[in-house]
């Protein structure tokens, strides 16, 4: 479980908060976030246990970002030939 944000480099944090750049990639940018996390513990900018809380913290981004890209983005097949479109914030949500 994460303990803080604290001790974690800003640069990958700010890699991190970059929204649209994981909606527009996902797996891209996992990929950016986990080497500049392996990058700052090689370093010994962060420990063992920083490291794993940024992990963690990369695959949440990821999973989520994918998430979005479906609700904004809508699905597309491959070749285009189908779409579901794109849905609205507010549209089949559900209330809670």
């Amino acid at each position: 479980m994460l303990s803080s944000l604290a001790g974690i480099p800003q640069p990958w944090l700010d890699e991190l908060a970059d929204q649209t750049a994981l909606v527009a990639d996902p797996d891209g940018r996992a990929v950016v976030l986990n080497e500049m996390a392996y990058a700052a513990r090689r370093r010994n900018d962060v420990d063992a246990g920083m490291l794993s809380d940024m992990l963690e913290l990369t695959e949440a981004a990821r999973l989520w970002a994918l998430l979005e890209g479906e609700v904004v983005g809508g699905v597309t097949s491959q070749d285009g030939s189908w779409s579901a479109g794109r849905r609205r914030m507010g549209e089949n949500q559900f209330q809670y």
